[in-house]
């Protein structure tokens, strides 16, 4: 047996290989299929997804073969990543490379063995997509080709794998660079925040109407800017998973009674009316979730219909039974939601477009920050919406003995 020289790239091909993250992962249908398709194509009972190591060859994917690695020294695999063509073994026990080899001489007992070289874009070679049989055979000019093309297909898998580790970790310092971004305003906008509201309160020294003006914007500002400040910071929380709840079984009747209290001074700034109905068959529901996470989805719901809901008109708070779960439902009577928006309801920084959303701006954060703090407590959110008569803004939490 005859063993192949290394690469003279050899210890950059294998930084490409580890930055891929991929040697002892699970297997994965994409891999698969290829690996099915090229056995099917050159009609042998084996075909593999070999990435070589520095001890050892790997199989991302083993059809036909039960094997996940064999060590490199014997590897057919290890003299086809010498070369960029399909190195091909029509019958190992003529060669004097392999008529000894110990894979050749017992299981899988390879005699025939073509390896596609996997290359990369940057022209390193991580393994091949092969094919073995255990009798003597010839691939045509077409199942050469066949092989050579579905190991391009392989490739297109790594790079995309590596492309989406890039993503992540651009997304992960993106979200690194917000949190400390936001943590770092927060206390100076808490401060020129609360300062603000001094001066607008102060009764021993009240501002002249042109002062009076001018403060009252700037705390309106950074009264949304605080607001914006924490909503992103709540996000990043919840993308990280570092969302805490304080669960306990609560009544979701008691529940929307404190949302009532906490949010009609806001429905009376916006000129709307705040109403909660609950069925006598609701008053001893009871669920498991944390309260201060409700209510500040359903301030949320709030807020956002005191907005859209015609001036005069009211917002409705409703609970209900719907089989096992307690649904509590948002109603606002306002332009209601058009086709092409509904599916942005729920995005990141998306605020809908309407002539009555200039009551108080929002952040455009409050939908989705409320669908993953109900999503996470096991509960289900949506809405409905009837154009010009009204929308229902709704999440279900499961009941509880």
């Amino acid at each position: 047996m005859i063993e192949a020289d290394l690469p003279s790239d050899e210890d950059i091909r294998l930084n490409k290989l580890y930055e891929l993250d991929i040697l002892d992962t699970i297997e994965e249908q994409a891999y698969d299929d290829l690996t099915k398709l090229a056995a099917e194509i050159c009609q042998t009972p084996i075909a593999l997804v070999s990435l070589v190591d520095k001890e050892r060859q790997w199989f991302k994917s083993h059809h036909g073969l039960d094997a996940r690695e064999t060590p490199r020294e014997v590897a057919f695999c290890s003299h086809a990543i010498l070369d960029d063509k399909v190195f091909i073994i029509e019958d190992s026990s003529k060669d004097e490379r392999f008529f000894d080899n110990p894979l050749a001489t017992g299981a899988p007992h390879v005699t025939f063995y073509a390896g596609a070289p996997l290359i990369m874009s940057d022209q390193r070679k991580l393994g091949t997509l092969c094919v073995i049989s255990d009798k003597p055979k010839k691939l045509s000019a077409s199942q050469k080709e066949a092989l050579s093309a579905l190991a391009r297909q392989v490739v297109t898998q790594l790079e995309l794998r590596l492309k989406i580790k890039e993503l992540k970790q651009l997304d992960h310092a993106k979200d690194e660079f917000i949190s400390m971004a936001s943590h770092e305003l927060r206390t100076p906008l808490t401060s020129i925040y609360g300062s603000l509201s001094l001066l607008l309160n102060d009764s021993k020294n009240p501002l002249s109407a042109k002062q009076n003006s001018l403060i009252t914007i700037a705390y309106r500002n950074s009264e949304r800017l605080l607001s914006l400040v924490n909503d992103i910071l709540e996000l990043s929380k919840i993308e990280s998973g570092l969302l805490k709840f304080d669960n306990a079984t609560l009544n979701p009747a008691e529940l929307l009674n404190k949302a009532f209290e906490l949010n009609q001074a806001y429905c009376i700034k916006c000129n709307t009316k705040l109403n909660v109905s609950c069925a006598d068959e609701c008053q001893e529901l009871t669920v498991f979730a944390d309260e201060q996470r409700l209510l500040q989805v359903l301030s949320n719901f709030i807020s956002n219909a005191a907005k859209f809901t015609f001036d005069g008109d009211t917002v409705d708070l409703h609970l209900k039974k719907e089989g096992n779960y307690a649904v509590i439902e948002v109603v606002d009577h306002g332009p209601g939601i058009t086709i092409e928006q509904q599916k942005l309801v729920f995005l990141k920084f998306k605020q809908l477009d309407t002539p009555v959303n200039n009551k108080l701006p929002g952040t455009g954060l409050g939908l989705n920050i409320s669908k993953n703090i109900i999503e996470l407590q096991n509960g289900i959110i949506g809405f409905e919406s009837m154009p010009n008569t009204k929308t229902t803004f709704y999440f279900k939490l499961p009941l509880v003995k």
